[in-house]
């Protein structure tokens, strides 16, 4: 069951894409588009993290009445992050995470959908090599495997808008995305050692917004030209931003690393379909071909 809800959650993020070229023809930018998916997404998040901590005030009063509550030690941080203040730890991850959506929202008006979203799906490749970086663990050979096939269908798919100026400008922009992407989930991971999840991300979507709106003002098309648009916009923050990421994480607490593996690759997939059917984005048989070994090279990397 878990891993159908898994796969669901991965089905809703893969509506991303579509929402946010839909946004783009009725005058919503980029920028905008990024930074209305974070505030109205952080509106319900602040809204839901302040119902679930008087809840808890709550029952943690009625708690008090029968026995004292006991402290639980917080696990251990890597070194590099050990002196790090909370609040400097939240402003990392809403960076990151601001960035990730600044290139891949980019990528998504300058590339194809499905190359975009697979070019930000690298990410657990460059987790891995910038941990490998860090603690000088290396990877297993599998990894290395999966690394170099994955690379190889990117490089493939890009290869295709070789002479295209501004669709080749969209594949570096969702290759910056996956790095962009790929600190987001290092830096929220060692935020998660200090804060529950629900407090995290309404700080993180929050601060993200914030740091988004100066590019989206900047960027002139902030506000829909129908009102169809704000549709497109409210799905993004409530479908893809809470809907797809809190069915994803609830998913994959309760699966293994195989199976996780395999249900997240559904999101690009998905991706390319949904463009395809919707706004028309058809792939031709070497870009379908590159995608599936880009793929196939991610679960390995994945699996390793």
């Amino acid at each position: 069951m878990n891993f159908v809800i898994l796969l669901l959650g991965a089905c809703l993020m893969g509506f991303g894409g579509v929402l946010v070229r839909l946004a783009g023809e009725v005058g919503v930018g980029p920028f905008a588009s990024a930074f209305w998916r974070m505030a109205l997404a952080s509106v319900v998040l602040v809204a839901w993290a302040g119902w679930q901590a008087l809840r808890d005030r709550t029952r943690a009063a009625d708690d008090a009445e029968l026995e004292p509550a006991l402290e639980q030690p917080a696990p251990a941080l890597p070194v590099w992050f050990h002196r790090w203040k909370q609040p400097a730890l939240v402003a990392l991850t809403a960076g990151m995470f601001a960035g990730d959506l600044i290139f891949y929202h980019l990528a998504l008006f300058w590339t194809t959908v499905a190359n975009a979203t697979l070019e930000s799906n690298l990410a657990p490749v460059l987790i891995t090599l910038g941990l490998w970086a860090l603690t000088g663990a290396a990877p297993r050979p599998r990894f290395l495997l999966g690394m170099g096939v994955a690379l190889a269908g990117a490089m493939l798919m890009i290869g295709a808008h070789l002479g295209h100026g501004t669709a080749m400008l969209g594949d570096l922009c969702g290759l910056a995305s996956a790095v962009f992407y790929a600190s987001y989930q290092i830096s929220v991971q060692q935020a998660r050692q200090r804060m529950r999840t629900l407090p995290l991300m309404a700080w993180v979507s929050s601060c993200a917004a914030l740091a988004l709106l100066p590019f989206a003002l900047a960027q002139g098309s902030i506000v829909p030209t129908a009102p169809i648009g704000w549709v497109w916009l409210v799905a993004l923050a409530l479908v893809v931003q809470i809907g797809g990421q809190v069915v994803v994480a609830h998913a994959i607490k309760h699966l293994a690393s195989a199976p996780a593996s395999v249900g997240l690759l559904v999101q690009p997939a998905t991706a390319a379909l949904y463009a395809w059917i919707i706004l028309g984005q058809a792939l031709s048989p070497l870009q379908i071909a590159a995608g599936m070994v880009a793929l196939g090279g991610i679960y390995l990397a994945k699996r390793g």
